[in-house]
């Protein structure tokens, strides 16, 4: 009976946590709205600080290319993806002169602050395709869908930025607009 008792409170302090965790959590479905800034979103710079993620108008996102090896981390806040079901990730993207970047789309479930210290899972490397058209009229946005499989009561999304091939003699701006998170 005492064993019984013990175990009971350590699943009710897990439950605990877990809801506590959860609750922090952004809920689904989740929309960036990025209306006057990067809102909850946290930036990592990891080199060249003058060319790094910036709010650029409502429900967008901007970086320009420093024609150095940049690595720039766009970090979404906690989001609820637990229960039963497909999540869907979903944004727009575009670039605007050369076609010489790549956004990389990732996630963690151990994200605490600290991005070398997290486990990132890569989505998808390379969002934009290098056949895709660049201009940033509506019609030269590409949409980006992912469906992804997993439950987590707290998932941090990540948007990447570095030099596809090698650091271009062009500087390249790219934009995110309308990041979404959706449950089925």
């Amino acid at each position: 009976m005492k064993n019984f008792r013990k175990l009971a409170i350590a699943i009710g302090c897990l439950v605990m946590t877990i809801n506590a965790m959860a609750q922090d959590a952004k809920t689904l479905p989740y929309k960036a709205a990025w209306a006057t800034d990067l809102e909850d979103w946290q930036v990592i710079d990891n080199k060249y600080q003058s060319k790094t993620w910036q709010w650029k108008s409502a429900e967008t996102l901007t970086i320009t290319d420093s024609k150095r090896a940049n690595d720039d981390w766009l970090i979404s806040p906690a989001i609820n993806c637990s229960g039963k079901g497909a999540k869907k990730v979903w944004l727009n993207a575009a670039w605007n002169k050369a076609q010489s970047s790549n956004i990389s789309l990732y996630y963690s479930t151990n994200f605490e602050g600290n991005v070398e210290a997290a486990e990132w899972i890569l989505i998808e490397e390379n969002i934009i395709p290098d056949s895709h058209p660049f201009g940033f009229k509506w019609a030269a946005y590409y949409t980006y869908s992912k469906k992804l499989k997993f439950s987590a009561p707290k998932v941090h999304f990540a948007i990447r930025y570095q030099p596809h091939n090698e650091a271009g003699e062009r500087q390249n701006e790219i934009r995110i607009r309308r990041f979404k998170v959706l449950g089925k």
